[in-house]
């Protein structure tokens, strides 16, 4: 596999320059790999399935072009190693921390029924066992929150590191360029203990 094309120097989005202060704006719910999961155990219904289908479909053009607009620190997608997985290899490039609220995250519809009942791929158990361990969790968050950000996505969304002065700018420009649901899921401190501290 290969990607090709050009970069004009300079204009790239790394993910290694997040500053403190940023907020974090994330473009996709989270779930896609729990739901389809369970699309292959049988056990998602077709409204669900549907929604994730949705998701996955939504290609990421059009949030990379509202980024490349109004300006942001540092970028990376969410992929096949959750979004604390992603997360972290941003901050270690940063030499910074995130603290993300776990009320703020957004989430396809269905996806804690699913974790309930014990639904969850492999490879998002596998991103737990390998990150887990260099986030900073509050007491009060379940076995299950912990799987939801470390599930393993197909075709997730864009994870922002925006100044805040133009988070606000960012989040109305994505929502003119057609992007649902974006929203602010935490920010950037220094470097404070753990790369990453999830809190409710």
């Amino acid at each position: 596999m290969a990607a090709v094309g050009l970069v004009e120097p300079g204009k790239q989005v790394t993910n290694s320059g997040a500053q403190p202060g940023d907020r974090l704006i994330l473009t996709k719910p989270l779930g896609t790999g729990i739901i389809t999961t369970a699309g292959k155990q049988g056990v998602a219904d077709s409204q669900v399935m549907a929604s994730a289908v949705k998701v996955m479909s939504t290609l990421n053009r059009a949030a990379s072009e509202a980024m490349r607009s109004v300006g942001a620190n540092a970028a990376t997608d969410v992929t096949g190693f959750g979004l604390v997985g992603h997360l972290h290899s941003m901050m270690v490039g940063s030499n910074a921390s995130a603290h993300i609220r776990l009320s703020s995250l957004p989430v396809i519809d269905g996806v804690w029924d699913l974790l309930e009942q014990g639904v969850a791929p492999g490879g998002t158990h596998r991103n737990l066992d390998g990150v887990g361990q260099n986030v900073d969790w509050a007491d009060d968050i379940s076995d299950n929150a912990r799987l939801l950000v470390c599930d393993a996505q197909t075709s997730g969304g864009l994870l922002m590191s925006v100044p805040a002065d133009s988070a606000d700018r960012m989040l109305t420009e994505l929502d003119s360029m057609g992007v649902e649901g974006a929203c602010i899921v935490g920010q950037v401190t220094a470097k404070d203990g753990a790369p990453i501290h999830v809190t409710p």
